[in-house]
């Protein structure tokens, strides 16, 4: 992992936030109907989830990565940032679904956005449960499976399935009761 800060004095805490807002900004920068995610403080959720994952100096390391051309991810412009972005996708995938993850989670789950989405029409909650989602009554004849693996039971031609065959297998495992 090369740097592009080498040699570079530490950045401060307001150095490292702006850089994060400026980030979250470029994966979600909002519309009209829309909050950009500093708004709603998406970089807050992505720096807990960093340092809480990657260790405590995790988000001088992300915005060092993003620095390019010896300048700072916040003084590049709107095309440079998507560039630097794109470069931290290509070069290290695994961060960057870990932060695109974290962003996206804050993000969709903050009241405006989700009032955002609904306001489009979507049957949509922060959290699915308990509430859940409308779903349209189980027909077979459209929902089972056609691709011929597995099958379609009703569920009261279910029963229980005899494991007393694993119990070696599974000793000093902790089980659920028995009955019967």
């Amino acid at each position: 992992m090369s740097s592009n800060r080498a040699k570079a004095k530490p950045l401060n805490p307001r150095q490292l936030s702006e850089a994060l807002e400026a980030f979250v900004d470029t994966l979600l920068p909002g519309d009209s109907l829309f909050p950009a995610a500093s708004q709603v403080g998406a970089q807050h959720v992505l720096a807990e989830r960093l340092r809480a994952h990657h260790g405590n100096d995790a988000v001088e390391r992300l915005v060092t990565r993003l620095a390019e051309g010896g300048k700072d991810f916040v003084a590049l412009s709107s095309q440079e940032r998507a560039r630097s972005v794109r470069r931290l996708e290509r070069d290290e995938p695994t961060l960057f679904a870990f932060v695109r993850a974290a962003t996206y989670f804050a993000y969709y789950q903050h009241p405006s956005v989700v009032r955002a989405v609904r306001k489009l029409g979507h049957d949509y909650n922060d959290a699915p449960q308990p509430q859940g989602y409308a779903m349209p009554a189980f027909d077979p004849e459209v929902n089972a499976p056609k691709h011929r693996r597995g099958f379609y039971k009703k569920t009261e031609e279910m029963a229980p399935v005899d494991t007393s065959a694993l119990d070696d297998l599974l000793a000093g495992l902790p089980r659920y009761p028995r009955h019967g």
